[in-house]
């Protein structure tokens, strides 16, 4: 069997805890109680429940940044200034996502698409890293300026087609992040 340093060498004191077999036991609740208490003791409950523990096998994409300088900002904005395609890594992902109304209809599972379509927003917020001026170790890794849509991808997808539909709500929460620029690792001057 494989260490958890094996599988996440940079996040491992960020992981929640898992069983033998890997899988994830601790709840979200524990885990966000546990990280405040500890290392990340700046996140919103909300934000390390529905970023890093509901998505923990995809921690390591964005450990270069330092998550202890991370600091969060709860925003209400209006639909035109979020972003689109354009803050996403892969933005064919927002592409794929944004039939909204078929996702929803096709798939009796597909709960994100139902509540977007009813409620015009999401569920939890989306969460953006501002990043205005970029860093060249942070264009090396292909980090979107100004936002870079760090988790709420199929969200933000669904919002562009609630949108398209002219059902998007008027104003919607996000988390924006801002990091110091030391934190990045690569940034440093030597």
């Amino acid at each position: 069997m494989h260490s958890l340093n094996e599988f996440y060498p940079t996040t491992t004191q960020y992981q929640p805890y898992r069983d033998e077999n890997g899988r994830v036991v601790e709840s979200a609740v524990g885990y966000a109680s546990r990280m405040q208490n500890g290392l990340l003791r700046q996140w919103p409950a909300e934000v390390l429940r529905e970023w890093l523990h509901r998505h923990a096998d995809f921690m390591e994409d964005y450990a270069f940044l330092g998550f202890e300088d991370f600091r969060f900002t709860r925003v209400l904005w209006d639909v035109a200034q979020l972003p689109g395609r354009e803050a996403f890594r892969d933005e064919s992902f927002c592409d794929s996502f944004q039939n909204v109304e078929t996702r929803a209809a096709d798939n009796q599972h597909a709960w994100l698409a139902q509540h977007m379509l009813r409620e015009g927003t999401w569920n939890t917020p989306i969460i953006l890293l501002h990043n205005p001026n970029p860093n060249p170790a942070l264009q090396k890794r292909e980090i979107k300026k100004p936002y870079h849509l760090l988790e709420g991808h199929r969200r933000l997808s669904f919002l562009q087609g609630l949108k398209r539909l002219g059902r998007a709500l008027p104003e919607h929460l996000l988390w924006i992040v801002q990091i110091h620029p030391k934190a990045v690792i690569g940034s440093r001057s030597s």
